[in-house]
């Protein structure tokens, strides 16, 4: 079976993914929704299903776009009884224009549900990173709460049928189509927790198949020169890491490359699907294109603690790794002592609040620095066949990763480890 990737490109800070809950905790199983996108009133109407599995407890915890009007909520066909507090502050701060919408299970009805749900969404107000609603850019998906999101669980499948303003094309986080009654459908067979829509009147597609992988890039305002460049670029860096971390995973694969136009900072990964931003290829989209590919395998800590670093350190690592490979040395090498002095007095990454305005600094540069140098201090082969058992074990804490450090380098270079972690 293929699997499918998708990827889709924005600009400045990269933004982390939500960390997964406890296996045990209620999450929504799946969704089957029909979405029609008005853009000239800058309406998005939602209906159809969501299947929950309340695991036992009396409720779950949702997060939906905060102009959001609930006209329907059932479960199993009954009415459904839920809250949505409009007034208290985001339940996430990666959804700071969601509201809690909280969701009780009927008594006496199984754990599994399907709930049935009709609701309206003003999106005038549509701004900030990762999210756009305007005449030529359509971008929402988990940092818009345009649907029911489940923070921090993800759903084994999702299905779409989005209809839109007449003369925009469709694309997103799934493999698209087209209906005979002019809807587009977008399915994500694979378990993931968003579900990215894009839309424009310009969008571009650009493709090549090679060796089993297929990567399709979209985009809209892009030179066209540029497109062929960024295509190439994905594909090298998607090989380049299969080489570096001897773990290919499945080799057809099926990429969506789509540069947004949201004209907003950052960058995001999710399991087939990345995004940038820029107006040109240049060492930005490079760099960053290698370190969203990254995350396909740097992905597993939860990114609101300092733990993140074991997701954001190793993969902008990776980004210079692939520095390295494309551009040389010596640009590794500049990029490398830039991020060093950047970071010579930011606060230790042991500890360090996620909210704080170091965090960023600290958890992608100065983990950065702290891999480079544990490469040249134990040698090329040892180091990358260490990250490949870090993979393989699916490490999500940094204690995990000490333990595992010591194991296959040694007491002494877990101590420095430790001790660089805390300077």
């Amino acid at each position: 079976m293929k699997l499918r990737i998708a990827i889709t490109c924005l600009s400045a800070c990269l933004l982390p993914a939500p960390a997964l809950r406890a296996q045990d905790s209620p999450r929504v199983a799946c969704y089957d929704l029909t979405v029609r996108i008005d853009v000239p009133e800058r309406r998005v109407t939602v209906g159809g299903s969501f299947d929950v599995n309340f695991l036992g407890s009396d409720s779950i915890a949702l997060v939906l776009w905060r102009h959001a009007r609930i006209d329907t909520m059932r479960c199993d066909g009954h009415e459904a009884a839920y809250r949505f507090d409009t007034l208290a502050p985001a339940p996430t701060r990666f959804i700071p224009d969601g509201r809690a919408l909280t969701l009780y299970r009927p008594a006496g009805s199984p754990d599994r549900c399907r709930i049935g749900t009709r609701y309206t969404l003003d999106m005038h107000e549509v701004q900030g990173p990762a999210k756009s609603f305007n005449d030529r850019w359509i971008e929402i998906g988990y940092y818009t709460g345009w649907y029911p999101v489940c923070n921090g669980t993800s759903a084994d499948r999702s299905h779409l049928r989005i209809g839109i303003t007449d003369g925009y094309t469709v694309s997103g986080s799934g493999i698209i189509s087209r209906t005979d009654d002019g809807m587009w459908e977008m399915d994500q067979p694979w378990e993931g927790f968003d579900n990215v829509i894009l839309a424009s009147p310009v969008l571009k597609t650009r493709r090549m198949s090679d060796n089993g992988t297929t990567i399709e890039f979209i985009y809209t305002d892009f030179p066209d020169a540029d497109a062929e460049s960024a295509l190439n670029c994905s594909y090298d860096a998607l090989k380049f890491f299969r080489r570096l971390y001897k773990i290919a995973g499945e080799e057809n694969t099926y990429i969506k490359f789509s540069l947004s136009a949201s004209g907003t900072s950052g960058g995001y990964s999710r399991k087939n699907f990345i995004t940038l931003n820029s107006g040109s290829f240049n060492e930005y989209i490079l760099r960053n294109t290698a370190h969203e590919i990254s995350h396909f395998w740097w992905n597993k800590a939860p990114v609101e603690s300092w733990h993140d670093w074991l997701n954001e350190s190793f993969a902008e690592f990776s980004a210079l790794q692939y520095l390295r490979h494309a551009r040389g040395e010596e640009a590794y090498a500049e990029r490398v002592e830039m991020y060093r002095e950047k970071t010579r007095r930011i606060r230790p990454i042991w500890g360090i609040d996620r909210a704080d305005r170091e965090a960023h600094t600290a958890l992608y540069e100065k983990g950065s620095v702290l891999l480079a140098d544990l490469l040249v201090r134990v040698g090329e082969e040892p180091f990358f066949d260490f990250l490949a058992a870090v993979i393989r074990a699916r490490i999500a804490d940094t204690p995990a990763f000490l333990d595992l450090a010591e194991t296959r380098l040694g007491l002494e270079n877990r101590n420095w480890i430790e001790q660089r972690l805390k300077q």
